[in-house]
């Protein structure tokens, strides 16, 4: 949760203007800082936090964000705040960062979250294969999918979308929380109205990092309708984007457990 702060809009080329006529340069010249933050958990901080600098000069940031400043070298205190109740900052907040004189500098603040509750049952949903009639070739209409996903937020997704062609490669999407501590799965419920017979599904709501290296939050959405060939269903949708892929699985299987 971020509170009303006073907040500068960065330039042309991202980096917000730091400098108050009150401060003073501890080190002489200027120099410039990022600060960037790492949220892992669940039930991430869904409107990000507030980064201070010396206590007189506020930016918003997300949750896995970074925000460039360019102002006086020296120390530095840093203070980020806004953080949910259920969301812990690792190591000292606030911290003294020195920022070099006509150089660059970068301090990083990792959040962790707990679940808060809408977990939906202890469970675990796996599935291999794909959605589409064409093989997994570029500029066809397949998207595959690889998974592993329980209900304690641990494991592992990917999905690749062929019909959305990037250079040389397909579109992906990549949540891995143990390789990139920066995606994260933050909510399992263990049934779907998506699904004909609801206690057949499972909705995940997931950050996930894309081949372009954005960070993006989904859900998946799975029915489990019987063994391989029963028309299971597998939907992702990705709200900030308004982009969806979804249909019947014509090769593998998804099974709920």
């Amino acid at each position: 949760m971020r509170p009303t702060a006073a907040s500068r809009s960065p330039d042309r080329r991202g980096i917000t203007p730091w400098r108050c006529p009150e401060w003073r340069a501890t080190g002489g010249g200027t120099g410039s800082l990022t600060v960037i933050t790492s949220t892992t958990g669940s039930n991430l901080d869904p409107d990000g936090y507030t980064i201070t600098i010396d206590g007189s000069f506020s930016q918003p940031i997300g949750t896995n964000a970074s925000v460039t400043f360019t102002g006086p070298s020296g120390d530095h205190t840093l203070a980020l705040s806004g953080v949910a109740s259920n969301c812990s900052v690792s190591g000292a907040n606030p911290r003294t960062v020195t920022v070099p004189s006509g150089g660059t500098t970068s301090t990083t603040f990792s959040v962790s979250c707990a679940a808060t509750g809408g977990g939906g049952g202890s469970g675990e949903v796996i599935g291999q294969g794909q959605i589409g009639n064409g093989s997994p070739t570029l500029g066809s209409d397949a998207t595959t999918f690889n998974f592993d996903v329980r209900s304690d937020f641990t494991g592992r997704f990917t999905a690749s979308d062929y019909a959305d062609v990037h250079g040389d490669h397909p579109a992906s999407l990549t949540t891995d929380p143990v390789a990139d501590p920066a995606t994260s799965f933050t909510a399992y419920r263990n049934s779907s109205s998506a699904c004909s017979d609801p206690t057949r599904g499972v909705e995940v709501d997931a950050v996930g990092r894309e081949d372009t290296g954005n960070l993006v939050g989904y859900t998946l959405t799975v029915c489990d309708n019987g063994p391989a060939g029963s028309g299971d269903l597998f939907d992702v949708f990705l709200p900030s984007e308004g982009f969806r892929v979804s249909g019947p699985v014509t090769s593998g299987d998804i099974s709920k457990r």
